[in-house]
């Protein structure tokens, strides 16, 4: 006998790509949350929750309010200053 994969071969209800670009694109912009995401693509809020997870852009406080942009934060090799 051979093992094989576990994984499925196919995925038919895959978020297409240009859904997937449109709510990196409203999230980034806008800095709307899935709800209201979900009400202007059409999309469950689930699966915009989903995608966002995945582009590691769920947390509204891991970006910058007023450029957009993702924090950085600095870890020092001690505490203090």
């Amino acid at each position: 006998m051979v093992d094989r994969s576990s994984r499925p071969r196919r995925c038919p209800n895959k978020t297409p790509e240009h859904v997937k670009r449109q709510i990196v694109r409203l999230r980034w912009r806008k800095r709307l949350g899935p709800v209201q995401i979900a009400g202007r693509t059409g999309v469950p809020a689930s699966t915009v929750h989903a995608v966002l997870t995945r582009c590691r852009i769920n947390r509204l406080c891991s970006i910058d309010r007023v450029t957009g942009e993702p924090l950085r934060r600095y870890e020092h090799p001690t505490p203090g200053p």
